[in-house]
């Protein structure tokens, strides 16, 4: 299996390629499940957090300007 570094070989304007078996390979593929599960939950707990914020900051805006309610 071939596969290419993300750095360019300055002699020739290629990119060098080196084997990699399959074994490396599915390692490598189930380190990146690994860290996008990882990513999904941290994405996941930062929308809930948002999502509280703006429901603490209207509340706070409501509790400070009553008279500027707004429609939501």
């Amino acid at each position: 299996m071939m596969c290419c570094n993300d750095t360019q070989d300055k002699n020739n304007g290629s990119f060098p390629q080196r084997e990699i078996t399959e074994e490396q390979f599915f390692e490598q593929f189930a380190a990146i499940e690994d860290g996008l599960a990882l990513l999904q939950i941290q994405m996941r707990a930062m929308s809930e957090n948002a999502k509280l914020f703006g429901s603490l900051a209207r509340h706070m805006r409501r509790s400070i300007c009553p008279a500027t309610l707004s429609p939501r």
